[in-house]
């Protein structure tokens, strides 16, 4: 069947492509490839202390990184391209860039918070809309959104902030005022870094509970990271997830919301044979727990984990996440990160 992808690439304003690595024209059986999206954590996977990538010393591999379409560097995606398009799109002159002439390689997703939602649409593309699907083996789904579209009970344990910013709601209203006007209340807690840091200090450390906060030392000791060396990395990100646009926030809701072009439950053996999925939730989820259930009930080859805490606190245990999704991929194999 022929491919349903455009001929034509998105044009690009900020993006720069990176550079292939010498290693990737290797002739080897197999290149294992991680394609991980998040939204305001841009650039997290280029900052090598805060990398939420696995463990790979062993394996030599470079990571790369390309933010989700109208986040950091990457510019919106066009208004004649729906949004599962115009992943699939990105996605694939992105892996044939870095892996040019490479039919076997072996694909691992991830994606925290929203960015689980293209970290799913990738996972359930059809194949001919997205042929590397096909390479697909695997994916880590941390913090998680639900397809509202087919979980209708998504709003049954919001926080009322959620319900507004994300909810039915948002979509009522035209010409989304609610996002835009959140908008405005961002920008001024984000024009900064100083500023940031404040508000992400906010975010991990209120009203956190004496076993997250010894699980966020852990971790962070775990790195070899001094104190306040993560909040100042993590609100650098967050800048510059919103330097160039928001065109990538704005539409949040409406991506959450969309048809993202399969149904979780109805995915044929071709997409979940052979191919894992590690669904890490937090307990104390400001989006609540139902999604991650809703999810753990709807893809049949997945397993649900629950960590401690709140939203951000399955960042504390990525790397046991990574390397359980990991245990069967030979230690030799170079591993690529798309993040």
């Amino acid at each position: 069947m022929p491919s349903l992808l455009p001929t034509m690439v998105i044009p690009e304003k900020y993006l720069i492509w990176p550079t292939v690595e010498p290693w990737h024209t290797r002739t080897s059986a197999t290149h294992p490839v991680r394609l991980l999206s998040s939204s305001f954590m841009a650039s997290l996977a280029s900052d090598p202390p805060l990398r939420s990538s696995p463990p790979c010393s062993s394996r030599r591999s470079p990571s790369h990184h390309a933010d989700p379409a109208g986040w950091g560097f990457s510019s919106p995606r066009p208004s004649s391209m729906g949004y599962t398009q115009a992943l699939a799109s990105d996605m694939t002159e992105l892996i044939n860039h870095l892996h040019p002439n490479s039919p076997d390689l072996r694909i691992y997703i991830a994606g925290g918070s929203y960015g689980s939602i293209p970290a799913q649409m990738l996972y359930g593309a059809p194949f001919d809309a997205f042929p590397l699907g096909r390479n697909i083996v695997g994916c880590l789904l941390a913090a998680p959104f639900s397809p509202f579209k087919w979980h209708g009970d998504y709003t049954k344990s919001m926080t009322w902030s959620n319900y507004v910013s994300i909810g039915p709601l948002a979509r009522m209203l035209p010409f989304q005022p609610l996002q835009r006007i959140a908008v405005v209340g961002l920008s001024l807690k984000l024009n900064t870094v100083d500023k940031a840091e404040t508000f992400i200090r906010q975010l991990l450390f209120d009203d956190a509970s004496e076993e997250e906060r010894a699980a966020f030392a852990r971790w962070r000791e775990s790195r070899g990271l001094e104190e306040g060396v993560f909040e100042r990395q993590m609100a650098t990100n967050m800048v510059k997830s919103i330097s160039k646009s928001w065109a990538g926030f704005i539409e949040i809701a409406d991506v959450a919301h969309s048809d993202w072009g399969f149904r979780p439950d109805r995915l044929d053996d071709a997409h979940t044979t052979g191919r894992p999925m590690i669904i890490a939730a937090s307990a104390d989820d400001d989006l609540g727990p139902d999604m991650a259930n809703w999810l753990k009930a709807n893809y049949r080859n997945s397993k649900l984990k629950w960590v401690p805490g709140k939203h951000l606190s399955t960042l504390y245990e990525i790397d046991n996440l990574w390397a359980e999704l990991l245990e069967n991929e030979p230690a030799a194999s170079p591993v690529v990160g798309l993040q």
